[in-house]
């Protein structure tokens, strides 16, 4: 009998000491919420293929290391989300990512219906708008530890160039990705104010000429500094490999980029 009330007694203060700690961890209760930064890349590797019905398969570049793009640029970022109740939700982010460079060719290189010889001073842009939109559910919600899953669509927009120096050969291309994704996110207090948040997107398909995968990964960390406000940093990983014979792109994209990410969060309104 009185090991029973001693274990009664122990469950009972174990239980009111884990109540009177998460009850330091307010929960989010933001119907509106948003991050507004900047996404600071320092690795890229864009490998690109552009077909043609004339020409036949292109040529593989690395758009990198064929025309010195740029692989260190700033760019703006907007994430935010809508919340119907405390377990529904609607993601979106977007972001533009606009690089150029030049370099004397070293080969022939066929690009769509345009060939560019071996030693033209060839000229290449190369634009990447992204829009992020996903339904989540949220199936865990603790005071501090809190998960759900989502499915959305990843649409990225695609304007590529490569032109001469003096312009005699210009060859123009873009293309709409849109991509179903399934994706899982999370956060973690590890004390009342700081957390660790993280998001996984993922995607393989292979249907008719059209075969890709895709992975995007962030994790980072944020501070509620205020009631309504706070910062967060942390890295993102993101992988792309897409061939496809249709007439919205024909050929492939290959895409990999590292970056960090800083930003300024908040929320307001009430679930």
């Amino acid at each position: 009998m009185r090991i029973r009330s001693l274990i009664l007694g122990t469950l009972l203060l174990y239980s009111t000491v884990a109540s009177a700690q998460d009850a330091d961890y307010v929960q989010d209760d933001s119907r509106f919420a948003y991050r507004i930064g900047g996404q600071f890349f320092s690795a890229f590797t864009s490998r690109l293929r552009i077909d043609s019905e004339t020409l036949g398969t292109g040529t593989e570049i690395v758009l990198e290391d064929d025309f010195s793009l740029e692989e260190s640029i700033q760019v703006f970022r907007f994430d935010g989300s809508v919340h119907f109740g405390q377990r529904h939700g609607v993601f979106f982010s977007l972001y533009d990512i606009g690089r150029d460079g030049g370099r004397i060719t070293q080969r022939d290189i066929i690009f769509g219906d345009e060939i560019f010889p071996a030693g033209s001073e060839v000229i290449n842009e190369f634009d990447q708008s992204i829009v992020k939109t996903a339904y989540g559910y949220q199936f865990l919600d603790q005071p501090r530890l809190d998960m759900s899953a989502s499915f959305g669509i990843h649409t990225m927009k695609f304007d590529t160039s490569l032109r001469t120096e003096d312009g005699s050969r210009v060859q123009v291309r873009d293309a709409d990705a849109p991509l179903p994704v399934f994706g899982i996110q999370g956060s973690y207090r590890f004390t009342p104010r700081w957390r660790i948040v993280g998001s996984f997107e993922w995607f393989d398909v292979q249907a008719g000429d059209f075969d890709g995968t895709f992975m995007d990964a962030l994790v980072s960390v944020e501070h509620d500094s205020f009631e309504r406000v706070g910062f967060g940093f942390g890295i993102n990983r993101f992988e792309l490999d897409v061939a496809s014979g249709d007439e919205n792109l024909r050929g492939l994209i290959e895409l990999t980029f590292d970056a960090a990410v800083f930003y300024v969060k908040g929320g307001f309104g009430s679930r």
